[in-house]
């Protein structure tokens, strides 16, 4: 995987299969239904079969902004973990821990 800025979560779920992206997108939504915070109500239409880079990143930005416990569950998830390595480190450090 190429060195990608920590800023541009887009630029990493580009570097995913489709299937590692649907693997994602069910973590973030599964959170976001058991949150019950109506502004994750955007994400409920998405398909996580066919959830776009695009779409991971606004899912993504949104735990980051309102769920950080959320962006913690899902950047320690074994997939993201083997796949974002310093990504899901830098994360968990800058959005979950010094929140």
């Amino acid at each position: 995987m190429a060195k990608l800025s920590h800023e541009d979560p887009e630029e990493i779920y580009k570097q995913l299969t489709q299937e590692q992206r649907a693997a994602i997108a069910q973590e973030f939504m599964q959170g976001f239904q058991q949150s019950g915070n109506p502004n994750a109500q955007q994400f409920n239409g998405i398909n996580p079969t066919s959830v776009t880079p695009q779409q991971l990143a606004a899912m993504h930005q949104h735990a980051r902004d309102e769920h950080p416990g959320l962006l913690g569950h899902v950047m320690k998830h074994p997939l993201a973990t083997a796949l974002f390595g310093a990504f899901a480190a830098y994360e968990i450090d800058k959005h979950v821990l010094k929140k």
